[in-house]
C-alpha cells in the first residue's frame, strides 16, 4: 500500500514540474511575434547592406531616350537604330505621268525638263534636310551631282510624303540615254534608287533604221588625232547620215555611206553619234571613243 502511494506522489510531482515549464498561450504568441519581427529586421538589414552605395559614388542617372524625341523634349531626332524604306507614290516628267508612252517620247537636244517624284517614308527613320538627291551613273542630266531636297528644319516622318523635283536637260546629241540617281541619307546610304530613260532626237516614223555595228579606229601620228568611224547601213531609204561629237554636229554624209573621219581637237574621250536621217526623222547609234593614249 505504501509503494502504490509513493508512485502516485512521484507521478503527481513530475506532472507539476512539467506544467510549470510549459508557456501559456499568451506567452507563446508573444514569442512567435518577437521571432518574426527579428527575422524581418534581419532581412531588411541584409538587403540594405547589399545595395547601399556611398553618397560620394552616386552619379546622375542618364535620361531615358524616347525614339523620335530629343532629350530636351524639343528637337526631333531619329531613333538610335532605324530602318530606311520608301515607296513611290507618283512619278512625272513636266507634270505628266512618267509611263511608257512618256518614256518613249523623244526630246529635242538640250531640251530642259523637270522630273518629279512623290515618295512616302515607309521606314522608321526621320528624313531631314541632310538627305540629298544624287547622280550615280550614266549620262549626266543635271548641273550638279548632289542636290538638296528639303529646307533646313524640315523633316518627313513615317507615313508622310516628300516631293522631289529636279531640273534636268536632255543630252545634246540624238540617242537613247540611261541615267541613275539615288535618294541618300545623311551617312551616304541609299534610301531609294531611280532610273531615268531619255530619248533624244526627232522621232522617225519607223521607216528608217539606225546604223549597226558602229566601231572606230584612231591615228595620232603627226600630232593630229584622227578618228575613223565605221558602221553598217541598215536602212534602205535614208537621206544620209549626220555625225555628232559630244552633241555637236561635225559632219554629214550622203546616203549609203558607211564611214566618216573626224579630227578631234586633242587626245581624250569623246561620245560620237552617227544618225541615219530622212524626212521621217533620225535613227541614231552611239560609240564612245577613247584616244587618251595619244601623245
Amino acid at each position: 500500500m505504501k509503494k502504490i502511494l509513493s508512485v502516485c506522489l512521484s507521478l503527481t510531482l513530475s506532472l507539476a514540474l512539467v506544467a510549470c515549464n510549459v508557456p501559456t498561450a499568451a506567452e507563446n504568441g508573444s514569442a512567435v511575434s518577437t521571432a518574426a519581427a527579428l527575422t524581418v529586421e534581419a532581412a531588411l538589414a541584409s538587403a540594405a547592406s547589399a545595395t547601399a552605395t556611398p553618397s560620394s559614388a552616386l552619379a546622375t542617372p542618364e535620361p531615358t531616350r524616347i525614339p523620335g524625341v530629343a532629350i530636351d523634349g524639343t528637337t526631333a531626332e531619329p531613333p538610335a537604330t532605324c530602318k530606311e524604306n520608301a515607296q513611290i507614290v507618283s512619278w512625272k516628267r513636266d507634270g505628266l505621268t512618267y509611263d511608257k508612252a512618256e518614256v518613249d517620247k523623244r526630246l529635242a537636244p538640250n531640251k530642259g525638263f523637270v522630273m518629279s517624284w512623290e515618295i512616302q517614308n515607309t521606314g522608321n527613320c526621320i528624313w531631314t534636310h541632310q538627305y540629298v538627291f544624287m547622280f550615280i551613273s550614266g549620262t549626266p542630266l543635271t548641273a550638279q551631282d548632289s542636290m538638296p531636297v528639303m529646307p533646313a528644319g524640315y523633316s518627313v516622318r513615317t507615313g508622310e510624303t516628300l516631293t522631289i523635283s529636279v531640273q534636268m536637260s536632255a543630252p545634246p546629241a540624238p540617242g537613247d540615254y540611261e541615267t541613275s540617281f539615288s535618294f541618300v541619307n545623311e551617312v551616304g546610304e541609299s534610301v531609294m534608287n531611280f532610273g531615268v530613260l531619255t530619248n533624244v532626237g526627232t522621232p522617225s516614223s519607223g521607216k528608217i533604221t539606225a546604223p549597226g555595228n558602229l566601231l572606230y579606229t584612231y591615228d595620232c601620228s603627226g600630232g593630229i588625232v584622227s578618228i575613223a568611224l565605221n558602221w553598217q547601213d541598215k536602212s534602205s531609204d535614208e537621206t544620209g547620215f549626220r555625225i555628232y561629237r559630244e552633241g555637236s554636229q561635225v559632219g554629214e554624209t550622203s546616203a549609203n555611206a558607211t564611214t566618216y573621219t573626224d579630227i578631234a581637237p586633242s587626245p581624250g574621250t569623246y561620245l560620237y553619234t552617227v544618225a541615219a536621217f530622212n524626212p521621217s526623222g533620225e535613227a541614231p547609234a552611239n560609240v564612245t571613243v577613247d584616244t587618251t593614249n595619244c601623245k
